[in-house]
């Protein structure tokens, strides 16, 4: 009887235990049935890499595709960063700086940096860069040429950034699918957890793009407006020189007095020579006297 009892109690623990089970997995399939019916959608960082991956892996045929067009693109729809380098000699510093500054305002370019050396003096030289407008690039560097008495060097050369500007431009599309993803997520997120990681990523897409439109920037100014450096030295020119600035009076009596001095300094040593080694030149004076008395006395005799 005893036995007949225990297993009726198990049996009855295991029926429970049994609906138990199925309650909640019932309520989890119900939930389950919710959220797909919902749409809710859960952050994961890796899901969003992949995103990024996939995306990168199509902005990278956009460029390769985009690289082949720029083949076939016209020139007047590249991109070309021009530069030019001169350098002139002026009779007047003065007045070539005043011109090259009159052609920078005419074309509408502005000047970057401007030095001067030696402003006092007859020879001033100086250095400027400029930023003119690329169409007036060619007609600006003739202009500052003829402003020159001589060009003592001019160059020119370009930089062709077309097929960076459209990688650029395939990159940022991107970034902007990425941060647009982001702020759906960031709209979605139901955890603190998952609003600092979307935060995070945000952040950094964000400052790619940033980088990404500064760079873009950075070329579109420099192709619409190229850089001259100019140097600029001045000559002065070759003239008849006036009596005032000959002096010839002055000049010959400055010789004569020259030469006097030279004469007086030479007679003088000679006077403070001899006075100075007398105590040996007066004995040996008197006894070369005494001997060519002598001399003469002996020759006479002789005759």
């Amino acid at each position: 009887m005893a036995w007949r009892n225990f297993y009726l109690l198990v049996f009855v623990v295991i029926v429970i235990v049994a609906g138990c089970n199925d309650d909640e997995s019932a309520d989890r399939g119900q939930t389950e049935e919710r959220d797909e019916e919902v749409g809710v959608e859960t952050y994961d960082a890796d899901d969003v890499a992949e995103d990024v991956a996939d995306d990168e892996a199509a902005s990278e045929e956009e460029t390769d595709a985009a690289t082949d067009d720029v083949t076939e693109v016209d020139v007047s729809e590249q991109m070309i960063i021009y530069n030019g380098d001169i350098s002139i000699e002026v009779e007047q510093f003065e007045e070539a700086q005043r011109q090259i500054e009159d052609h920078v305002d005419d074309m509408d370019g502005y000047v970057v940096e401007s030095t001067v050396h030696d402003r006092n003096s007859d020879d001033r030289s100086g250095a400027f860069s400029v930023r003119i407008p690329q169409e007036n690039f060619t007609v600006f560097l003739d202009e500052v040429a003829s402003i020159g008495t001589d060009v003592l060097e001019r160059s020119t050369y370009g930089d062709d950034v077309t097929e960076e500007y459209v990688d650029l431009e395939s990159r940022l599309r991107t970034q902007e699918a990425v941060e647009e993803r982001l702020l759906t997520f960031m709209e979605e997120a139901e955890t603190t957890e998952d609003l600092l990681d979307i935060s995070d990523d945000l952040a950094s897409t964000q400052e790619e793009i940033e980088q990404i439109e500064g760079r873009m920037n950075y070329l579109e100014d420099h192709v619409a407006y190229a850089t001259v450096d100019i140097q600029v030295q001045e000559v002065a020119a070759s003239t008849l020189q006036d009596q005032d600035s000959l002096n010839t009076w002055g000049q010959a009596t400055s010789l004569f007095t020259d030469t006097i001095n030279v004469l007086m300094s030479f007679f003088s040593g000679l006077v403070i020579f001899a006075t100075g080694l007398s105590p040996v030149l007066v004995p040996l004076l008197a006894i070369a006297v005494t001997l060519t008395i002598i001399w003469r006395r002996k020759r006479r005799q002789m005759n």
